[in-house]
Formats: C-alpha cells, sequence, structure tokens
C-alpha cells in the first residue's frame, strides 16, 4: 500500500514537471529556429504539436487507469514514435515501464526505461528513470548494476525519492552507515512536507544503525 502510495505521489509530481520542463523546451526549440523559418510559423506549429501530443497523452493516461493491455501499450507507443524528443514521450515511457513492471515484465520496463536515459540521461525525467532502472536492478539482486545506474545521481538539493534510491542501492552493496545517513534525509524532508515516512523508517532500523545526535538532525 505503501509503494503504491509513494508511486501515485511520483507520477503527480512528474505531471507537474511537465508545465515547467516540456514548456520551456518548446519555447527553446522555437527561438533556435525563428531566424530559419519564421517566428510566426514556427511557433504555430509547435503549438500544434504540442496541442496534439497533449491531447495523445491525456488519452493515454486515461487508458493507463483502466491498467496494463493492448490499448495502453498501442497509445504509448504512437507517443514515442510521433514525438519522441518530448517530455510527453518520457513519461509516456516512465508509465509504460511501470505498467510492465506491474506485469512482471521486467525486460519490457528496462527497454522504456533505457529509452529515455539514452535520450537525456541528466535531465529532471532521466535522472528518475536512472532512479526507477536502479530499483528493477535492485530487486533482480543486481546492487552493482544499479549503482552505475545512478553515477552521477544529483546530491545538492537532493529531495526524498532521491535520496532513498541512493539509501536503497548503498544498503545492498554494504554501506549502511552512508544508507543510513541518506534514509534520515529523506525521512527529515517528507516530514517536514507533512508526508508518511513510515517505509523509510523500516528501512532505516532494519539497517541498525544508530546515527549520531548531528546527523539524525
Amino acid at each position: 500500500m505503501e509503494n503504491n502510495s509513494s508511486e501515485r505521489e511520483q507520477l503527480e509530481q512528474l505531471r507537474r514537471w511537465w508545465d515547467a520542463y516540456g514548456k520551456s523546451l518548446v519555447a527553446g526549440l522555437a527561438i533556435g529556429l525563428a531566424g530559419l523559418f519564421g517566428y510566426r510559423y514556427w511557433n504555430g506549429t509547435q503549438e500544434t504539436a504540442a496541442l496534439n501530443a497533449s491531447i495523445n497523452y491525456q488519452k493515454f493516461l486515461e487508458a493507463a487507469a483502466q491498467g496494463p493491455g493492448e490499448n495502453v501499450t498501442r497509445n504509448g507507443t504512437a507517443i514515442l514514435d510521433a514525438y519522441p524528443d518530448s517530455s510527453y514521450a518520457k513519461l509516456t515511457a516512465l508509465l509504460l515501464a511501470r505498467l510492465a513492471v506491474d506485469e512482471k515484465k521486467s525486460d519490457e520496463a528496462r527497454k522504456h526505461l533505457d529509452w529515455i536515459i539514452a535520450r537525456d540521461a541528466n535531465s529532471e525525467l532521466g535522472i528518475v528513470a536512472r532512479g526507477r532502472l536502479a530499483q528493477l536492478l535492485l530487486a533482480e539482486g543486481d546492487a552493482e548494476g544499479a549503482y552505475k545506474a545512478i553515477a552521477n545521481f544529483p546530491t545538492e538539493g537532493e529531495y526524498a525519492p532521491f535520496a532513498e534510491v541512493r539509501a536503497d542501492v548503498l544498503a545492498a552493496r554494504g554501506e549502511s552507515e552512508k544508507a543510513a545517513e541518506l534514509y534520515q534525509t529523506a525521512i527529515g524532508q517528507i516530514a517536514t512536507s507533512g508526508g508518511d515516512a513510515t517505509h523509510l523508517e523500516m528501512k532505516l532500523d532494519a539497517l541498525g544503525i544508530e546515527l549520531s545526535a548531528t546527523t539524525a538532525k
């Protein structure tokens, strides 16, 4: 139940990220090409493309809400093919990966996550994909593969989901003290936002590490 709640919260965050990330991407492309094609033409084209992508993405979300199925896969694949460079496509691939995990199709999930990472491993959505891939690899017992997946993961301004993934990987590699510190960081952030950090507290307790008063703060 707690994992499902965490997934829903992350998906909602991803949808909000589109407002900040996706629109700025479209605007940046428009500026870069305005001198070649004329701003009015390009802006109109981009608005049309963004609108079409938005409509298709909404249809995909509505289908995905019913659970995995051929219709979901077909709608999702159409978005990846038609708008591969958009944030809509990356959001779609993330959800397709999650649905594949629900169906215990780990290879399919990895394919979708790798698709995102290959295009932009260091964007916010790329980092989320790397975190999801690390979790998938951990579930398969590949701690070293998970460690490579999160190489150069952001630490400055790190927020709870990233801290938790890094802690999970470090714990799997036997680096319990570092993992405990990161779990504590994530717990503090969730508590500050009024969320439920019970699952993180359980992970921290399982390590059996006593943090100093300074670290615990």
